[in-house]
């Protein structure tokens, strides 16, 4: 009996595991800043306030700056030396259901080739109250906010890789000149 005990608990220990590697795989977080690309490219280029679809949600970008400081509150701000890159996007739910946003689908790719992650804390700085940390978008409605990434100041060639969902969603990706 105790070693049938013992088989159960490896068992489910390796169960656990490969289904931690396989959530991470599909809807974990983007590689980490600067390492190159490992999704092919979209085949059409997109710019500036247009809308852009991958799979069933709508991406529009319509506003890029950059800063050295986020946040508007005295108490909650962030800096850095290096730059961050603040990019205004409209997302809309094209689905029959209910779907997740979050910064986890957008990437930002230089000329070089290198992959840059949105910040996940920058939502607290930039989008007071409503940002895209873990959002609910209902079928036919449409969320607005700012996605940031902390990048270089000698980078060019900026495009913004969006994705059609987390998880079993994702998989498709389009990508967004901004002009940078």
């Amino acid at each position: 009996m105790a070693k049938m005990v013992s088989y159960k608990s490896g068992l489910h220990l390796v169960i656990f595991i490969v289904l931690i590697l396989f959530i991470s795989a599909c809807g974990g977080q983007p590689n980490t800043t600067g390492q190159e690309s490992t999704q092919p490219p979209a085949g059409k280029d997109y710019g500036l306030n247009e809308e852009v679809n991958a799979g069933k949600i709508g991406y529009v970008v319509s506003e890029v700056k950059k800063d050295k400081k986020i946040g508007q509150n005295e108490f909650l701000q962030k800096t850095t030396e290096n730059q961050f890159l603040i990019i205004k996007v409209k997302v809309t739910n094209n689905d029959k259901e209910t779907r997740t946003i979050d910064t986890s689908l957008f990437k930002l790719l230089d000329s070089e080739g290198k992959e840059y992650s949105a910040m996940a804390d920058a939502d607290l700085y930039v989008n007071e109250g409503n940002g895209f940390f873990l959002a609910q978008v209902n079928p036919g409605t449409s969320k607005s906010g700012f996605v940031v990434f902390e990048i270089p100041e000698n980078v060019s060639g900026l495009k913004l890789q969006v994705s059609s969902g987390l998880g079993w969603s994702g998989g498709e990706y389009e990508i967004i000149n901004l002009g940078q």
